[in-house]
């Protein structure tokens, strides 16, 4: 088990151990994230070529947070990635059954559609086939800067993503997508724990052919305060 430090908090390499496992199900390899000397996260999807296939890359926080912000700063044309690809931001605990692991997610992908028109990015509040529980949107970037976060509240969890890097949009035109859930499945804490991933949807090979990296330029907590 592979143990990387970013952004203050220790993270575990996913390896799949040459299995595939989910999500995908994909082949993840340790080498495939690692975190570069100004402390910013890398994630790869590359092409094994003796083993002739695709691996990704997953790295999962040790400590669980509970309510508060978690925000993520990215670097990577997200908007443009092969139709394959998929980035998670996220949370999941793995013994939260019972609230559908805890899983709030924001994800950019297109799922493997080819038209450029088919919708980018989703904020989602686990069960996702539940109605409601899903909010999709076109991501259209002007470069590779992007901020992304949801606040995780008693009542509710609010989503924004932003161009560039900020905690607060500069004004309305910087603000990609914004989104509050109040629905009856904002899950309570338990032992669930930031992660980040790149991988590919069911597991298929890039339309393009093509490796690809996003790097995680830094991740932010900020605890809930009880007024």
């Amino acid at each position: 088990m592979g143990l990387v430090q970013f952004s203050g908090y220790n993270w575990i390499i996913k390896n799949s151990m040459g299995f595939p496992i989910g999500p995908g199900p994909n082949y993840f390899n340790s080498n495939n994230i690692y975190v570069d000397r100004e402390g910013k996260l890398h994630l790869k999807t590359t092409y094994n070529d003796t083993l002739k296939r695709w691996e990704c890359a997953q790295a999962t926080g040790t400590q669980s947070l509970g309510y508060g912000t978690y925000r993520f700063y990215v670097h990577g044309r997200i908007d443009s990635m092969d139709p394959q690809m998929v980035l998670g931001l996220y949370t999941y605990d793995d013994n939260g059954s019972k609230y559908s692991h805890r899983e709030i997610d924001i994800e950019f992908s297109r799922w493997g559609n080819t038209n450029p028109a088919y919708k980018n990015g989703q904020y989602v509040i686990q069960p996702s086939k539940k109605d409601g529980n899903v909010h999709l949107f076109q991501t259209n970037l002007n470069g590779g800067a992007t901020t992304h976060e949801f606040k995780w509240l008693p009542q509710e969890i609010q989503f924004r993503s932003l161009h560039g890097f900020y905690r607060k949009p500069p004004m309305d035109g910087y603000i990609i997508s914004e989104w509050i859930y109040r629905g009856s499945d904002v899950p309570t804490p338990g032992q669930e724990t930031p992660r980040v991933n790149l991988w590919l949807s069911r597991g298929e090979a890039p339309q393009n052919g093509e490796e690809h990296e996003i790097i995680i330029s830094k991740f932010e907590f900020i605890p809930y305060q009880v007024s």
